[in-house]
């Protein structure tokens, strides 16, 4: 099922719930088209689709954050089972 968020904010809360149900499951699509000067973001766990799209530079940075740290807590959460497992 795809929800279009209204703007950025509840985009990212969004996406904020949705990593925080399975985030093994979650992944990121960032789409940019250069004719038009959109950049679309999406978010799913395969059941759920979070959609956004904007032409504002400020949401790039918003997308970069949230992805960054999404990875930052996959790295995290890979070494910590490494050394409970060592």
């Amino acid at each position: 099922m795809a929800q279009r968020c209204a703007d950025v904010d509840e985009f990212v809360e969004r996406v904020k719930e949705l990593y925080e149900l399975d985030p093994a499951r979650v992944r990121f699509v960032m789409k940019y088209r250069h004719a038009d000067g959109s950049l679309a973001l999406r978010a799913t766990n395969d059941e759920l689709w979070l959609l956004y799209r904007t032409t504002q530079a400020s949401a790039v940075f918003f997308a970069e954050s949230i992805i960054g740290a999404s990875i930052a807590h996959r790295i995290s959460d890979h070494h910590q089972v490494s050394r409970d497992a060592a």
